[in-house]
């Protein structure tokens, strides 16, 4: 009955309020919060700043858990465009040939990789994962499935094993172990089976952490391209700066790289780059932007002797990577620094502004409609309630009444609660007042 169901909403109300530790949470997070799992658990007489601390902490084990449920799909695509002839094409070989007066642009290669993941148990996970490549029309593909098993709090192992049309059986083994706090290891040694022969591989990384943002990096690879690497990592919430030296055969190098982020909605990054070796220096500057929720959008500029000059464009959506490398031309080309660099920008504001912006306020539209339905549906559900308590009160407002007339006390004939719209207020405004005439009436039987 409507008697019953709100007695049930007090009864809940006393609850919450009466348990000092439920009516913080629900001051804080409200009716979310004490949906929460866990609450049973968790100590008593907490202050509000432990009970934040404890929500956060079981948010993210539920997300965790949620997270452990699904797949986890991970995918990239990348699609190789070769466009030199835009720059370095020569007019003179193109005379005699029949519309040549048009630039070929080509897509000389492409890299498709995906991977999944599987929870078997709590400690147990499977990875399936697939690529195929191909440049210049020869190509092909490997598919790899690797068992990863959590050993201990602190540490955990994977085996892995592939096969692919150009390459011969895989077999690998990772480990990973903390040996201290700030300091862990990780080891990855593999057999790649060809019609040469067992090719074998080992790469060890040791990194420890220098302070608060900073991680250090020691490298080591053995195989078909030995080398050792060191780098420094710092990653703060404005900056992230990374210097690293690679000493190789066959290639030696060092590189600095440095990338600025802007505290704004759109996280805005600009970074740029300078990595120098034996087999030539590369200068890349770029910028990176989040255009929708789950999309970040980002170019990046490269000029290298010998590589010429190329832009890079890629695009994260969600877990999925789509990246397209231009090469634009072999040779340093003032031309072609300049159209990589201003190219983007153009077509990134006038997309935005003609693109996205009237597509995001579009879905926020829709959004605000969704919340208004949402609203209404409620407001009209408290109506019901509201209506039905007043109903209920009927009775004891007319025993108030007639004891009030009859000791000539006080008896509240009308009370209302809004905005009253008089000559002076805009001609378009609606009345907004309900009348409360019946719950003041009971509350003031004790006046």
């Amino acid at each position: 009955t409507q008697a019953e169901q709100l007695f049930n909403l007090v009864h809940q109300a006393y609850e919450v309020l009466s348990d000092p530790q439920t009516r913080a949470i629900y001051d804080i997070y409200g009716r979310r919060g004490l949906d929460m799992e866990g609450w049973e658990v968790v100590e008593r007489r907490r202050t509000p700043a432990e009970i934040r601390e404890e929500f956060e902490r079981l948010q993210r084990e539920r997300e965790e858990r949620r997270l452990q449920q699904r797949t986890n799909p991970k995918g990239t695509i990348s699609v190789g465009i070769d466009a030199t002839d835009l720059f370095d094409r020569y007019d003179e070989e193109y005379e005699d040939v029949p519309g040549s007066s048009f630039p070929q642009i080509e897509i000389n290669r492409m890299h498709i990789s995906q991977s999944i993941e599987a929870p078997l148990t709590a400690t147990d996970t499977a990875i399936l994962s697939g690529s195929l490549s191909t440049q210049n029309g020869n190509g092909g593909g490997s598919i790899n499935l690797a068992l990863r098993r959590v050993t201990s709090p602190k540490g955990w192992g994977e085996l892995e094993f592939g096969a692919g049309d150009l390459q011969g059986p895989l077999f690998g083994l990772k480990i990973f172990r903390n040996l201290t706090p700030r300091c862990f290891i990780t080891t990855n040694c593999a057999l790649q089976f060809s019609s040469r022969g067992i090719r074998p591989g080992l790469t060890t990384v040791l990194a420890r952490n220098l302070d608060k943002n900073t991680m250090g990096y020691l490298q080591w690879r053995w195989g078909i391209q030995s080398a050792m690497n060191t780098s420094i990592v710092r990653d703060t919430k404005t900056s992230h700066f990374t210097v690293a030296l690679q000493l190789g055969i066959p290639h030696s190098f060092m590189m600095i790289s440095y990338q600025h982020k802007f505290q704004d909605e759109d996280q805005t990054r600009v970074k740029g780059s300078l990595k120098a070796g034996f087999f030539g220096t590369i200068v890349e500057y770029g910028a990176e932007r989040k255009i929708s929720r789950h999309s970040i959008l980002g170019a990046t500029v490269s000029v290298g002797v010998p590589q010429g000059v190329s832009l890079k464009i890629k695009l994260n959506r969600a877990s999925q990577t789509y990246f397209f490398p231009v090469h634009l031309t072999d040779q340093l080309l003032p031309s072609a620094v300049f159209y990589a660099t201003v190219g983007p920008l153009v077509i990134y504001f006038a997309m935005h502004r003609l693109i996205i912006k009237p597509y995001l306020r579009a879905q926020k539209e829709k959004e605000l409609e969704k919340q208004r339905e949402s609203t209404a549906s409620d407001v009209q559900q408290k109506k019901q309630e509201a209506e039905a308590a007043v109903r209920l009160m009927q009775e004891s407002v007319r025993r108030i009444i007639e004891a009030e007339e009859a000791k000539m006390g006080l008896i509240v004939v009308n009370a209302w609660y809004g905005k009253f719209v008089n000559d002076n207020s805009r001609k378009n405004e609606k009345v907004k007042v309900i009348d409360v005439t019946v719950p003041p009436a009971v509350l003031g039987e004790g006046l």
